[in-house]
């Protein structure tokens, strides 16, 4: 096992996301993360305290990138109605695209994470609001939330959603749903 170096909090991590997404955070083990990391397991402890500090860590991280993907995406040009349509569809492509990272937010409990992971769309309704193109009497965080939420809820739901057909048909009416619900 190596000791203390640059990479190995970002080993850590990588190791921990795998472990949570495989076996939330009840069932997974600083004994497998540390070894898939390679590292003493005192480095877990070192850099994140506790088991839940890793967590909490791994699930910044996550909202960090979901947040990342959205921010981008080339939006220059098109109408506010039309970036919010292309946000929300591909939040839905990123999370499919990453089973792994969808895995892990499915089973998180609350915290920052999920706001951090919504960002940009609540910061494009807000954007829009000021300028006329959403509603005035939506809030655009909930309206946010609410858009990941539907996302993260056809993947919990997946054995049954299978059977639903194609998945872009799914994410296009979630799309409408959230346009149609934040414009005039």
């Amino acid at each position: 096992m190596s000791h203390r170096n640059p990479d190995a909090r970002q080993r850590l991590l990588a190791a921990a996301r795998a472990e949570f997404a495989r076996h939330a955070r009840a069932g997974a083990r600083t004994e497998r993360i540390a070894q898939a990391a390679a590292v003493n397991k005192q480095l877990i402890h070192y850099y994140f305290r506790t088991k839940q500090g890793l967590h909490d860590a791994v699930l910044e991280e996550a909202g960090q990138e979901v947040a990342s993907a959205l921010a981008n995406l080339p939006l220059a040009g098109l109408t506010a109605v039309e970036r919010l349509r292309r946000l929300v569809k591909a939040q839905f492509d990123y999370l499919a695209q990453h089973p792994e990272l969808t895995r892990l937010l499915v089973q998180a409990e609350g915290g920052a994470w999920f706001d951090q992971a919504v960002g940009p769309l609540a910061a494009l309704l807000t954007e829009g609001q000021a300028t006329g193109f959403f509603r005035d009497d939506i809030d655009p965080l909930q309206h946010a939330r609410q858009a990941l939420l539907l996302h993260l809820g056809y993947f919990v739901l997946d054995p049954l959603t299978q059977t639903w057909g194609d998945r872009a048909v799914w994410r296009d009416r979630t799309a409408d749903l959230i346009v149609r619900g934040s414009s005039w």
